[in-house]
């Protein structure tokens, strides 16, 4: 019998979630439930503004990459949509299994939005994704080159094989803009690393700054390993292993990865916020699905762009 697509995606989302529990069994048996309490001391009132100013930094660096993207698509977001998904989105991926969930979401309302095909508004969001990932990898492979060599040219031919992935979206785009999109994808990413650092200074202060940069470039790759539960799992455990690499306790580098994590997470939560809004704006609404319908649109797709019929034109 022939398993549909949603069955499927539960069935994928049930692996994850159950990789990142062993994941997390494992380095708990290995290293005990210490560091995963330590990770707690990430989380201070300045540390959380932090947060908050670095999530909007790298949220916005998101948000600007996908309306360039999607422009190869022509598809021309508004910047306070694509400010507000992108939140949302990151938010979903944050709590959900494998961290694609929001980006689906993402998709599908993009293609409802503009009347486009499947292909384009999976291309724009695919696209911007890839673009943020091959920075990532790259950052990764550098910071292992100091240390293992091998791990370095298996993470630098990944980002190869990302960014061909990425081309058929970027291709579409004038050089100046593949420019502007590889120099936000390198914002993102810095914000991002900032956000390690903060957790680095609060829970392992004795950590050398120079490998504080390296160590960040490697956690935020274990993100993009498909087999985790929000992020957790594969981020901690390859966090602990660069640790050890770079001669530091892998326990150590648990503490850190958990901080990150925390703070990360309150990075998201205005697409939290968002989303309890929209909800509880479907429930005030109930009964007028089509006004509402309207209201989304209006919201998602700029003046220029509507029919006389306020429909977005198609591509």
């Amino acid at each position: 019998m022939t398993l549909t697509a949603q069955a499927r995606r539960r069935w994928l989302g049930l692996l994850q979630a159950v990789c990142a529990a062993a994941l997390i069994y494992l380095l708990v048996r290995v290293f005990g439930t210490g560091p995963f309490a330590a990770g707690l001391e990430a989380l201070t009132f300045p540390s959380i503004a932090a947060a908050l100013l670095l999530g909007l930094l790298g949220t916005a660096a998101q948000a600007q990459r996908w309306r360039l993207v999607s422009g190869g698509f022509q598809m021309h977001l508004p910047r306070g949509g694509a400010l507000a998904q992108c939140y949302e989105a990151s938010f979903l991926n944050a709590v959900l299994p494998g961290g694609l969930a929001g980006d689906a979401i993402r998709t599908a309302r993009q293609r409802s939005a503009y009347q486009s095909s499947w292909l384009s508004s999976i291309g724009s969001v695919l696209g911007e994704r890839l673009a943020g990932t091959v920075i990532v990898l790259i950052a990764a492979a550098a910071a292992l080159l100091a240390v293992d060599w091998r791990a370095s040219a298996a993470v630098a031919a990944g980002a190869v094989l990302v960014l061909v992935a990425a081309r058929p979206s970027l291709r579409r785009l004038p050089n100046r803009t593949v420019t502007a999109v590889w120099g936000l994808s390198v914002l993102g990413w810095a914000s991002y690393g900032a956000l390690f650092a903060v957790s680095a200074a609060l829970t392992a202060p004795e950590l050398d700054p120079a490998d504080v940069v390296g160590l960040a470039a490697i956690c935020l790759a274990g993100m993009s390993i498909p087999l985790s539960l929000g992020g957790w799992g594969p981020r901690e455990g390859v966090t602990a292993v660069a640790f050890m690499m770079f001669g530091y306790p892998g326990a150590l580098g648990i503490e850190v990865s958990v901080g990150y994590g925390l703070l990360a997470l309150v990075s998201a939560l205005p697409g939290a916020v968002l989303l309890l809004a929209l909800f509880v704006s479907g429930l005030l609404g109930n009964g007028h699905g089509d006004r509402r319908r309207e209201v989304e649109l209006s919201t998602d797709v700029p003046t220029e762009l509507e029919t006389p019929h306020g429909r977005g034109e198609g591509v």
